[in-house]
């Protein structure tokens, strides 16, 4: 056989082995690509899925009781019109004032009428 003939023979055996390693590589990278596909999809479904009803009894009552409010602070009654009179000198208005210390705007207006007149008493003084 002459050389060139051989040199092609060889040329397409050596091409042949290249397509075949990577006929192979690819094969094997489908198989662990459809593998992980399958684990996500797991994950996925499992993540998904609804609390069974007793399960969620169990969470909904959990989260009744969490969301229960505080009982309010309860002021005394010789420290609210101290409170009142110092917020107010900060320049709140009474909407804050009432906000702040949980108390009725009117209760808060009639305080601040009490401290205005301390006032102009003092300033008669």
């Amino acid at each position: 056989m002459p050389a060139g003939v051989l040199f092609g023979l060889g040329a397409v055996g050596s091409t042949a082995l290249l397509a075949l390693l990577l006929s192979l590589w690819l094969l094997k990278t489908v198989r662990q690509l459809k593998r992980e596909l399958r684990q996500l999809q797991n994950v996925a479904t499992v993540q998904r899925e609804p609390e069974p009803s007793a399960s969620f009894s169990a969470s909904l009552n959990r989260a009744e009781r969490a969301t229960v409010p505080a009982a309010p602070r309860v002021i005394p009654q010789a420290d609210r019109y101290q409170y009142v009179e110092a917020l107010a000198t900060q320049g709140l208005d009474a909407g804050k004032i009432a906000a702040a210390l949980q108390m009725a705007p009117a209760e808060v207006e009639q305080l601040l009428q009490l401290a205005r007149l301390k006032q102009n008493v003092a300033g008669r003084r």
